[in-house]
């Protein structure tokens, strides 16, 4: 076997083995992913001045180059950012696709048709790589893992079967060219759908934490989505930590542009899941409202309340954001009425009553528990939950037995290894999830769910992500702490779908029974065929139910 052709069998061999790597995927970390791409941009581009030369094609050798560049920038360099590696791999890529491309137009490939496909698979994969690279690098290391043992496979086919006088034959790299672009085209245009624009916060998000907690920092004008008749301010407020440290939250007021004579009730709105980044607060959206379905906003306003929206510490703010932490969700919710009480133009009374839905639910639950002893200033008439998360031990059993609600899971392990000393996310993931469930944890939940977001996030997270059930270990302990299931004379309404798949009935209907047992006063409510999210739909009967029950108490 001649030097070329040896170079070229270990090229192969060492495209295999990358690539079963990169089809297997064991990362815990961006650096092993980054230094794994990094390798196979390199086999690609030594394979792409091998054909160079082998074909005398000035362009493969000068692509090689250039990508070799790319894999030095993506292997080497040390600490680079998941969107710098994601841009590596996508000028790298490129330009692999750009020369088969122009090889195939300039007739100076031996198959044309074979190396027009490939180029249109290569830059097809570039734009997957280059899109939302957080998630996307994961999807690309999968398919070019794949391309590398099948390229691997032929080439040492080819340098083995040569010698052993086997004539090699052009279907092979026809067919896999057709496979590539068949996967990797449509690929593209459902990354392109996965695509989320998620807000950065501006000047009026940073303020020292001065003053004592529910201390009004700054208030502005705000007019996303709001009914007729009514007036908008966001606000910057003082509030705790869940380690009991001063902090920094956000939110939205909203009352009658004409005030009523008396003081104002207030409605204290504890919004669902919108993500744990600082980009994924309620009040940088254009409609904040419809985004984390409030389902009675120009009601509420119409019967003479005002509405106090927090957006929680760490959304918008810095944070940590307390993801299903009930100190600190229930703190941004209570200095959230104390600091709008100091809008002029508005005239709030004492009497407050919470809404909370998912996450908001639990926010609300846990608002009645530390009301008394934390905000005396702040009592509380009652608190309605709509499909609260509750049972937080529940939670971490179903999200551990189920698919779909990775993120509500990326969300909890970030928010709580963030929080608490003890917590170690990577305990409750598999080695193949941990980077990827760190970067789903940076996206944001309010983004509309379409097919290719949802495709991306399945090829990144993988079928079962979890090591075993996140009711366990530490995690589990603190699960348990942040329960909501304390003595309470506040009336309280827990509103509930029989077809909820994140929050089953029967654990529902449990958690209702305990807190009964130790004495609540809490009228509970199931609707059939409702589910987590349609339980608050506008047509849902849960709305008249809330209302009803609201306007006996205020009233």
């Amino acid at each position: 076997m001649s030097s070329f052709r040896l170079s070229r069998a270990i090229l192969a061999a060492g495209a295999v083995i990358v690539g079963v790597i990169l089809f297997l995927r064991p990362f815990g970390s961006l650096t092993a992913l980054a230094v794994t791409l990094g390798i196979a941009l390199a086999i690609i581009g030594v394979g792409e001045i091998m054909r160079g030369r082998e074909h005398s094609s000035p362009t493969s050798g000068a692509a090689g180059c250039l990508i070799l560049g790319a894999a030095m920038v993506t292997a080497a360099w040390p600490g680079l950012p998941v969107t710098g590696v994601g841009a590596a791999v996508a000028v790298g890529l490129g330009v692999y696709g750009l020369s088969r491309l122009t090889d195939a137009v300039r007739k100076t490939s031996a198959n044309r048709v074979a190396d027009a496909l490939l180029g249109i698979a290569g830059l097809s994969l570039a734009v997957v790589a280059a899109v939302a690279p957080g998630l996307t690098l994961f999807t690309v290391a999968l398919v070019l893992g794949v391309a590398l043992v099948w390229s691997g496979l032929a080439g040492l086919y080819y340098s083995f079967g040569r010698r052993a006088g086997i004539v090699r034959p052009q279907a092979p790299r026809v067919v896999g060219g057709v496979v590539a672009v068949v996967v990797t085209v449509p690929l593209a245009v459902l990354t392109g759908q996965a695509w989320e624009n998620v807000p950065t916060p501006d000047d009026f998000y940073y303020s020292a934490a001065d003053g004592p907690h529910g201390s009004l920092l700054k208030a502005e004008p705000f007019n996303g989505g709001l009914p007729d008749g009514t007036s908008g301010w966001r606000i910057l407020y003082t509030t705790q930590n869940e380690a009991g440290r001063p902090a920094v939250a956000s939110g939205i007021v909203v009352g009658a542009v004409e005030q009523p004579t008396s003081p104002s009730p207030v409605v204290a709105w504890a919004h669902a899941t919108t993500g744990v980044a600082r980009g994924c607060a309620p009040s940088l959206t254009s409609n904040p409202f419809a985004a984390e379905r409030l389902p009675t906003l120009a009601s509420a306003v119409d019967a003479g309340w005002t509405v106090v929206a927090t957006d929680y510490l760490g959304l918008g703010t810095q944070g940590p954001h307390p993801y299903l932490i009930g100190h600190s969700e229930a703190r941004s919710v209570l200095d959230a009425v104390r600091a709008a009480r100091s809008i002029d133009t508005l005239t709030l009374a004492d009497k407050t009553v919470v809404w909370g839905y998912s996450q908001g639910g639990h926010a609300a639950l846990w608002t009645d528990q530390i009301a008394a002893a934390y905000a005396p200033d702040v009592p509380l008439a009652g608190v309605a939950a709509a499909a609260p998360i509750a049972d937080l031990r529940a939670l971490g059993q179903t999200l551990a037995a189920s698919t779909g609600n990775d993120i509500y899971g990326a969300y909890l392990l970030s928010a709580y290894e963030q929080t608490y000393d003890d917590v170690d996310a990577d305990e409750y993931l598999r080695l193949q999830a941990r980077l990827p469930m760190q970067q789903l944890a940076q996206s944001c939940a309010t983004a509309e769910p379409n097919l290719g977001r949802s495709l991306t996030r399945a090829l990144a997270v993988g079928a079962a992500p979890y090591v075993d059930s996140l009711d366990r270990g530490a995690l589990g302990r603190r699960l348990s702490e942040n329960t909501p299931i304390g003595a309470t004379t506040t009336p309280l309404l827990i509103l509930h779908g029989d077809d909820d798949q994140l929050i089953p009935s029967a654990v529902q209907a449990g958690y209702v029974d305990r807190r009964r047992a130790l004495g609540a006063d809490l009228a509970y409510r199931t609707f059939p065929r409702r589910d987590h999210d349609t339980l608050v739909a506008a047509d849902s009967p849960a709305t008249i139910e809330l209302m009803a029950w609201t306007h006996g108490l205020l009233d």
